[in-house]
C-alpha cells in the first residue's frame, strides 16, 4: 500500500492539545525546551516586538501629529490615511509617506517568516491561542500542505492590511510553515500594502481637512485614554499573576 504524505498536522491527534500538559497547565513549546542559538534569538525579538508594540501605544498621540514618524514606525492604514490629509495640505509628499509605509509595515515580515519556517505550528497555536476562530481556521486550512493551502494563505495577505481580523503576521508565519520563498512573500506583502495603503492614502486626500480636523480633536484626549488603557493593563496582568 502507498504511503501518502503526511501534512503538519498529522499525528496531532495522538497528541496532548498543543501547549498543554496531561493536567491542563501551560507548557512550553517544543522550541523553548531545547533552545538552539537560533530560537533564543528569534524569541528575544519576539520579546522585543512586544516591547515595540507597547511603546506604540504610550506613543500614539505622538504619531498622529508626525505622520512621517507615524508611516516609519508603524506603516498601516491609520498612518496612510493621517499621510494623505497631511500631503493634501501641502505638509508633506505622498509618494514619500506611501514609500515610509512599506518600511513600517514590512520590518517584521522576516521575521515573523522565519518563525513560522522554524518553529511550525506551535508557533501558530501559541500566536492564535486567544483568537479561537482564527485558530481553527487555520488548523483546518493546514491539514495536508497542497497548492490550494498555499494559495489560500497568500490570497488572503492582502487583508492582513486592511482594517478587519484577518492577522497579517500569523499569515506571514504561515507561509515559512508552508515553504514559500521568503522573496516571493515579500514582494506579495509589498504589493499588498501599495495597493492598501494607497486607497487609504487617497481617501485621506479626499477628505484632507475632515480628518485632520478629527486628529485634532483626538490628540486632545488620546493621551488620557492612552494612560488609562496602560493602567488597565498592568492591572489585569497583576491580577493574573496574583
Amino acid at each position: 500500500m502507498t504511503q501518502q504524505p503526511k501534512g503538519p498536522l498529522d499525528g496531532a491527534g495522538d497528541q496532548p492539545d498543543a501547549g498543554q500538559t496531561k493536567r491542563g497547565e501551560p507548557e512550553l513549546p517544543s522550541f523553548l525546551k531545547n533552545p538552539a542559538p537560533l530560537d533564543k534569538a528569534l524569541f528575544v525579538a519576539l520579546m522585543l516586538m512586544g516591547v515595540y508594540s507597547m511603546a506604540l501605544i504610550a506613543m500614539r498621540a505622538f504619531l498622529l501629529s508626525h505622520p512621517l514618524a507615524y508611516a516609519l514606525m508603524v506603516g498601516g492604514y491609520t498612518s496612510a490615511t493621517i499621510s494623505g490629509a497631511n500631503a493634501s495640505v501641502g505638509q508633506g509628499t505622498w509618494w514619500v509617506y506611501l514609500a515610509c509605509t512599506l518600511v513600517g509595515a514590512l520590518k517584521f515580515v522576516p521575521i515573523y517568516w522565519l518563525m513560522g519556517r522554524r518553529w511550525g505550528m506551535e508557533f501558530i497555536d501559541m500566536s492564535l491561542q486567544y483568537m479561537p476562530r482564527a485558530h481553527r481556521f487555520f488548523r483546518k486550512a493546514l491539514t495536508n500542505e497542497s497548492g490550494k493551502t498555499k494559495a489560500i494563505i497568500l490570497g488572503l495577505l492582502p487583508l492582513g492590511y486592511a482594517p478587519g481580523p484577518v492577522p497579517g503576521t500569523v499569515l506571514n508565519a504561515v507561509a515559512g510553515l508552508l515553504k514559500v520563498g521568503l522573496g516571493a512573500v515579500l514582494a506579495l506583502n509589498v504589493l499588498s500594502v501599495l495597493a492598501i495603503n494607497g486607497l487609504f492614502m487617497w481617501l485621506g486626500w479626499t477628505f484632507g481637512d475632515q480628518v485632520l480636523d478629527i486628529v485634532e480633536v483626538v490628540n486632545r484626549y488620546l493621551l488620557w485614554i492612552t494612560l488609562g488603557l496602560l493602567a488597565l493593563m498592568v492591572f489585569q496582568a497583576r491580577k493574573k499573576t496574583a
